[in-house]
């Protein structure tokens, strides 16, 4: 915030916003405002839209959706999981949210939900924990790939290795565990390339007072083994 309100001392015309706390951002948005200053959310949502101008992101509800539906046919019977969110950052909440429509009904009992913060020292930690607890577990999904991961390293540690790993992102670094053909066996890519064009459009757009859209959704789709080498391992898609 202390950031953003230097930014609006400077003078400048346009900002392009990603907030980590979608709902502790509000002040900033407030101040941009009354400087009217336009607002380019991108990626994660803030929770108070009516501030913001225009905002550019990837359809993250069909990111946990294409997760949980690959889940139910490797486990058309259902089975035991862990859900590793992030009720802070939005973007994985609706993620969270598409996985939960995917596999309701399918006969899939949550043994552990619980907030991984969406980095991978803390999915680590708490995967160690859950791990102990529960001797039986299917599958685990993170909320982005960096709490999968983590919590692919817990159960390598603990040598758990048939309980299968989903995230949320298409990482290089998800990618090349895909590609490795070990547990982690999705991830529900999105392309930052995509939506940073998108984003610099928008603004563009808005600067030069040209009609645009307000909502300008980015694709999303799942990455496994099947396609994994199509996309490479080396950068984003």
């Amino acid at each position: 915030i202390n950031q953003i309100e230097d930014l609006i001392t400077q003078g400048i015309d346009a900002i392009f916003l990603n907030p980590v706390d979608w709902e502790g951002i509000r002040p900033a948005l407030v101040a941009l405002k009354n400087a009217n200053i336009p607002i380019i959310n991108f990626d994660t949502e803030v929770k108070d839209m009516e501030y913001v101008t225009a905002y550019a992101g990837s359809d993250n509800k069909n990111a946990g959706y294409v997760c949980g539906a690959d889940l139910v046919k490797r486990f058309p019977n259902g089975g035991k999981i862990v859900v590793l969110d992030s009720p802070t950052m939005n973007s994985v909440n609706d993620r969270i949210t598409g996985f939960m429509e995917a596999i309701k009904g399918k006969g899939f009992t949550i043994l552990a939900q619980q907030d991984a913060k969406g980095d991978l020292p803390t999915s680590m930690r708490i995967t160690e924990d859950i791990l102990q607890a529960h001797p039986q577990i299917d599958a685990i999904m993170g909320g982005n790939d960096p709490t999968a991961l983590g919590a692919l390293a817990a159960c390598k540690a603990a040598n758990r290795t048939s309980i299968l790993i989903y995230g949320v992102d298409g990482s290089p670094e998800a990618k090349a565990e895909i590609a490795s053909g070990g547990q982690f066996v999705g991830s529900g890519a999105q392309s930052p390339i995509s939506i940073g064009v998108e984003s610099v459009k928008l603004a563009y757009k808005v600067l030069n007072n040209e009609p645009y859209e307000e909502r300008v959704p980015v694709r999303t789709f799942l990455i496994n083994a099947d396609n994994v080498k199509e996309y490479g391992t080396d950068g984003w898609q």
